[in-house]
């Protein structure tokens, strides 16, 4: 089986950060980047581009996460002219939030309401 002259190209990179806001030793914020570029045609030209960030928070400082967020950016050079245009970028972002700590909020918003 012979191979195809022109072969794609995928390149990942995963980048994390920890940071102890408050000098306890214990994680307060984890952030993974993780970008995904491919160029699909082997032109040296990168056709889809996509980069998550997944930030986790540690809210009451006991070394586990209360809030989660995901945004994830996906380019794709649709027409071929090797750029990615506004037109052709999507962006998804995800919010999960322990749920007591949602319950907290809603009382303390019912309270100011009053």
């Amino acid at each position: 089986m012979t191979e195809p002259e022109e072969s794609g190209e995928i390149d990942v990179t995963i980048e994390t950060a920890v940071i102890d806001v408050d000098g306890d030793g214990v994680a307060d914020i984890v952030t993974e980047t993780t970008t995904i570029a491919i160029d699909v045609d082997g032109d040296g030209i990168v056709d889809v581009i996509e980069q998550t960030t997944t930030t986790a928070y540690d809210v009451d400082g006991d070394g586990e996460p209360d809030l989660i967020e995901t945004t994830t950016i996906t380019g794709v050079d649709v027409d071929g002219d090797g750029v990615i245009d506004e037109g052709e970028i999507e962006i998804e972002e995800t919010i999960a939030v322990r749920e007591d700590l949602l319950e907290e909020l809603e009382e303390l918003e019912a309270e100011t309401a009053e």
